[in-house]
């Protein structure tokens, strides 16, 4: 069992990390030690870097015991880099967390920094365009590398990253194939030799070097290296902070109004909408609270936003108070100019009351619990529509090629239900038919539609009678109750599937 993390007493009277508990007790007996928690760990520093959010949305964790920020576009908000880093400083104190916090550039140099120059309660910054100067004295650990090629570097007298500036390419090479080798003869002369052996000294070599030129470029700006934020990035982003947290939910609902009117006025002016908001409320203790409100087509009206997300500003807390909330809008889309002139204020009114239902719905019970039905290029009647999101967009080409000519029922069953059919001629409309054991005496009729099965599906298979030829009519009974039957096949076929059989697809309303 070994050390994994230390206080600052226990640094202070020799405890190290990687050092064995054994020792460690030996050396130190007055020593208390708990069991290491790494799950518990990582869960922690993932809300931590969700509270970060304050100081920028791009965000995620920096290995297992970091955080980077991207704080571009935030800094202003706090009066500039450096009062941005002494809120954050002094905000992570009152939690109880000793902060080493670095800014530069880039993400490498901002991590050497933060390990290996901050000191306690003062960050280090590396002024615009100066990374190199300020990296230079920092120890080769800085650059992220693998814990084999850190000790590697330093056998070779590289122990600053500044030394390695200067370096050419083909000579850190060669003095990375010389070490690794000399490394490999000694490591050999303490085990027996065995037969078939690969020297791979200079691919070892070639590939730590590569590792150390890749972190040293991406450290000083000159290649880009990905970062995956912990979330999906706004498309824009208001945020306002009081220097009294607010309790109140009168006075949060005013400056909630107030961000959602900022951010209108931000989508207005670039003709855009956004199908989704996301609240953040940051709260003086370090904790956070956030509610989400969708919509089914991109918007930017005032009155809709702020009615869908009043609904859901109930289920939080102020706790001790809120000192800062941020609004997000995601999903961002151009939005058409409407005409509204021309007789078609109606179609207009009719068609955004439907939208505003639809939300409503959708943020109280969820966004798959409310679907709508869409057009599909099929002629068969269970195919020719598909069960969707609501607000979804239509692809109206599947739309128009399904467009069929007669008339389709407003219910229509999951499956056909056979029936039992008494006809005049074979193929004429019926007289009779028992459904579900009740007879229904035919009065008006009208067809049929013929519908062709779609050959291409039953390739291979041997197609049921129910997949064949059909001949659709439109009944109605004695009490006006009208049915959508169908013919699954043709009395003068010659196919060896049995005679047609008929069924119940549907109901009018």
């Amino acid at each position: 069992m070994s050390i994994t993390a230390v206080n600052h007493r226990a640094a202070r009277d020799g405890i190290r990390l990687g050092a064995s508990l054994a020792d460690a007790r030996a050396a130190l007996p007055e020593l208390v030690s708990r069991p290491a928690e790494p799950i518990r760990d990582q869960r922690s520093l993932i809300r931590l870097a969700r509270w970060l959010g304050r100081y920028g949305p791009a965000r995620n964790r920096d290995g297992i015991d970091g955080v980077w920020i991207d704080i571009t576009g935030v800094a202003h908000l706090f009066g500039g880099e450096e009062q941005l880093l002494a809120d954050l400083i002094q905000r992570l104190s009152s939690f109880g967390i000793t902060p080493h916090a670095g800014l530069a550039g880039t993400l490498g140099a901002a991590h050497a920094l933060a390990r290996f120059s901050a000191t306690g309660r003062v960050p280090a910054i590396a002024p615009p365009n100066s990374e190199k100067t300020a990296l230079a004295a920092l120890p080769i650990a800085g650059l992220r590398l693998e814990p084999d090629t850190v000790v590697l570097l330093k056998r070779l007298g590289l122990r600053r990253i500044g030394q390695l500036y200067d370096v050419p390419r083909a000579a850190l090479e060669q003095r990375f194939h010389a070490g690794y080798a000399a490394k490999s003869k000694a490591r050999d002369r303490a085990r027996p030799s065995f037969a078939g052996k690969q020297d791979t000294a200079g691919q070892v070599g070639a590939g730590q070097v590569g590792a150390v030129l890749t972190r040293l470029d991406q450290m000083l700006g000159l290649k880009a290296e990905p970062r995956r934020p912990l979330d999906t990035l706004p498309a824009l982003s208001v945020r306002r902070t009081w220097a009294e947290p607010l309790i109140s939910a009168e006075a949060l609902d005013g400056e909630i109004a107030g961000l959602v009117e900022e951010l209108c006025d931000a989508l207005k002016a670039q003709a855009l909408g956004v199908r989704q908001l996301c609240l953040t409320l940051y709260r003086a203790d370090g904790t956070i609270g956030s509610v989400q409100a969708g919509f089914c087509s991109a918007t930017c009206e005032w009155r809709h936003m702020m009615r869908l997300l009043r609904e859901k500003l109930s289920t939080l807390d102020a706790g001790f108070g809120i000192d800062m909330t941020v609004l997000d809008g995601h999903g961002a889309e151009r939005t058409a100019p409407l005409q509204t002139s021309l007789g078609t204020q109606a179609g207009l009114v009719h068609n955004g009351a439907a939208v505003l239902l639809i939300d409503r719905l959708s943020n109280r019970l969820g966004a798959n619990s409310i679907y709508g039905l869409a057009a599909q290029a099929s002629h068969i009647p269970e195919r020719a529509q598909s069960r969707q999101t609501a607000g979804a967009p239509i692809h109206k080409n599947a739309a128009q090629q399904a467009r069929p000519g007669a008339p389709r029922p407003a219910f229509l069953l999951q499956l056909p239900e056979p029936i039992r059919v008494m006809a005049e001629v074979p193929e004429g409309i019926p007289k009779h038919f028992i459904w579900r054991r009740v007879r229904h005496l035919v009065v008006k009729g009208e067809g049929p539609e013929r519908i062709e099965p779609e050959w291409w599906r039953g390739l291979g298979v041997t197609q049921p009678n129910i997949a064949a030829t059909r001949d659709y009519y439109h009944l109605e009974n004695e009490s006006g109750a009208r049915f959508w039957v169908f013919r699954a096949g043709l009395y003068q076929s010659t196919e060896a599937q049995g005679p047609p059989r008929w069924f119940v697809h549907g109901l009018f309303g």
